[in-house]
């Protein structure tokens, strides 16, 4: 069977951090059709190769980005640090499902019960205060800060990440370029300066 993007890139972050050993995910195409029925949604199939593709066994990834940051994440010490003037690129952090502790669709779920019915699913948290969105007919991913959006009734919580939410990726495959493959990634223009 053919590997999907990005199965590839997260196998491409394995070979770059050996350290973190791959298990292959157990989720299966079924279990991730019920949730649909459960959550009444249908599951972009980008993030559905997300899920059945591996398990890792760390708690969040790191991604380098360009823009307008005053801080950065160190992974020598694991702690956040001004961004010094003459520094151009700052080191963001991306927490998704399947990451410790669950390695099951158990917290997406949960979360997810809260966007039901919006037209956007939770994917994970960006740098500790944003979601981040997947709008499901585009496929474009969005952060919105959690302080904004209210998880209270379906129209409130849409209308707070229509007023809040800002465009993050294009799509799922680029979120796996930067996070998982090691792109630098300019948030502000939304590109890849390399290409």
């Amino acid at each position: 069977m053919e590997k999907s993007y990005i199965q590839i890139a997260i196998e491409e972050f394995s070979r770059r951090h050996p350290e973190v050993k791959l298990v292959k995910s157990m989720i299966s195409s079924r279990e991730i059709s019920e949730l649909e029925s459960r959550l009444r949604i249908i599951i972009p199939d980008t993030v559905k190769d997300y899920f059945r593709s591996y398990i890792l066994p760390v708690q969040f990834v790191t991604g380098k980005m360009l823009g307008d940051f005053s801080n950065t994440y160190c992974e020598e010490t694991g702690r956040w640090r001004r961004l010094e003037i003459e520094e151009e690129i700052a080191t963001t952090v991306l927490r998704l499902p399947l990451m410790l502790p669950n390695n099951d669709l158990s917290e997406f779920e949960e979360v997810n019960r809260a966007f039901a019915g919006t037209g956007y699913l939770w994917l994970g948290i960006y740098n500790g205060e944003n979601y981040v969105l997947i709008e499901t007919q585009s496929g474009q991913i969005f952060q919105a800060d959690m302080e904004r959006v209210r998880l209270t009734a379906e129209e409130e919580t849409r209308a707070d990440i229509l007023q809040w939410a800002l465009p993050f990726f294009h799509s799922f495959e680029e979120l796996a370029r930067c996070f998982f493959a090691g792109e630098l990634y300019d948030e502000d223009e939304l590109i890849f300066p390399d290409e």
